[in-house]
């Protein structure tokens, strides 16, 4: 597996002397690495390394917020099976496995390995990720048989000098550390792992702490709160109670839904007394579990929509659900619940929460098919807002169909641009910087006519035309 940073990244290392309160709000990904993984053979690296010799949209290159220049989003795209959403899934997969000792032990691991050759599973999946948090680069890797972890290793990374700094590394029950550990913390170790031997090392010291080193803390804070996903068929359930609690965000989510043209004129968070609600909802309130007295929180969904939202503060049972203003016929403002909204708005007001984290709170966010249930134009709003508020400090990652987005120079840099494509039954990964091409081309053109790869042209006539 590589373990240094690409000679591209080496070759325009810039120190930047901002605040530390500037650097300490940054929480970046630099480069993801996959093989043997789902649709993925050979080894692909998806990396957040900017060219620097491109001029377009210098703003899009955090250049402040940490001393290794990265860009501020990236645009992933694909046919359909290609294998765009596997790598979302490969960052899935890795923060579920750092964080929830039980993750691999409850899945089907044989699914996750590349299947489509003869040797299929002799080779362990190995996939590996390269942060920052607070001014510290990590490098966490893993390798993932059916029965065992063949190898973990957290490092502290200097993408600058291309080297690696060992946290720990750990090989089955086998882990060297830092630091020499006392024999009893050795083998309180070896037994840990012996009894769990498809937990990673990183969960199992979040639930019992042995490892001494705050580096190994301080990096599964970034997978715990600062990686956020929002998958195809992601919405929210917790929608409601996140805003309820993040009256920042709330008023963040109300200045923009108007600005989705999607009939919605602005929108509250109604609270009810759960008596009157349920004598009003009869049918809901009588299918509510039996023990709802044990319940602090329960959130009833519909069709994976968030309706509402059940809590008791002090005491005191209440009812919370989001009420819209829809604008109707000569200016008439009338109200209707999330139960009464189309598929897009729900979509749209799932991501703006993301966009929340992305701009505000400079999390990664990385989204799986950015442009499910919304037009392109809805697509190029949210995309565009992000691209252009010169305050944001985060991530954005995206999948998407919308090939419209690549003619808007004002929004994508070339570098921002990947492809995923099937060649030989395996899916790779390229940057459309790796194209040699004059700005003035249309990157859009030249992805409808195949010049890139990663499309496949349709004709189911095709058996009939003979």
């Amino acid at each position: 597996m590589i373990i240094f940073a690409s000679d591209k990244a080496l070759s325009f290392i810039q120190i930047n002397n901002k605040s530390a309160s500037s650097f300490n709000r940054s929480t970046m990904i630099l480069r993801l690495i996959l093989k043997n993984f789902l649709s993925f053979d050979d080894e692909a690296q998806f990396d957040m390394f900017p060219n620097m010799k491109r001029t377009q949209l210098a703003g899009h290159v955090y250049t402040d917020l940490c001393d290794v220049p990265l860009l501020k989003q990236a645009a992933i795209y694909g046919s359909n099976g290609a294998g765009k959403s596997n790598v979302v899934k490969a960052m899935e997969f890795l923060r579920a496995f750092a964080l929830d000792k039980d993750f691999a032990k409850n899945l089907e691991l044989g699914k996750f390995f590349y299947l489509l050759k003869k040797d299929a599973g002799k080779e362990p999946i190995s996939l590996a990720v390269e942060f920052e948090i607070q001014q510290h680069f990590f490098f966490y890797e893993v390798e993932l048989t059916e029965t065992f972890v063949a190898k973990e290793g957290l490092y502290e990374s200097y993408p600058k000098e291309g080297k690696l700094d060992l946290i720990y590394e750990r090989k089955q029950e086998e882990v060297e550390f830092a630091q020499a550990a006392d024999e009893a913390i050795a083998e309180a170790t070896r037994k840990m792992l012996e009894k769990n031997p498809l937990a990673s090392l990183m969960a199992l010291n979040r639930e019992f702490p042995i490892i001494a080193d705050a580096r190994c803390a301080l990096a599964a804070q970034w997978f715990n709160g600062q990686l956020e996903i929002i998958g195809v068929h992601t919405f929210l359930p917790t929608l409601i109670d996140l805003l309820r609690d993040n009256q920042p965000m709330m008023e963040f989510v109300r200045q923009l839904v108007s600005s989705l043209e999607v009939g919605v004129n602005d929108m509250t968070l109604q609270e009810t007394d759960f008596d009157s609600w349920a004598k009003q909802h009869i049918a809901i309130a009588q299918n509510l579990p039996g023990d709802l007295d044990k319940v602090k929180s329960l959130s009833l969904n519909a069709n994976t929509t968030p309706v509402l939202s059940i809590n008791v503060e002090n005491g005191v049972r209440k009812v919370y659900q989001l009420i819209f203003d829809n604008i109707g016929k000569s200016g008439f403002v009338g109200t209707l619940d999330t139960s009464m909204q189309s598929d897009g708005t729900l979509r749209a007001l799932t991501l703006l929460p993301a966009l929340y984290y992305a701009c505000k709170q400079g999390k990664t966010v990385v989204v799986d098919e950015i442009n499910c249930c919304l037009s392109p134009t809805m697509v190029k709003g949210i995309v565009e807002y992000f691209a252009k508020t010169a305050d944001t400090n985060g991530q954005l990652i995206f999948t998407t169909h919308d090939n419209q987005l690549l003619d808007e120079r004002d929004i994508l840099r070339s570098d921002e641009i990947w492809f995923v494509d099937k060649r030989e039954g395996a899916s790779v990964l390229y940057s459309h910087n790796d194209f040699k091409e004059h700005h003035t081309i249309s990157p859009f053109r030249g992805y409808n006519e195949g010049r890139y790869g990663a499309i496949r042209f349709v004709n189911l006539l095709k058996d009939y035309a003979n």
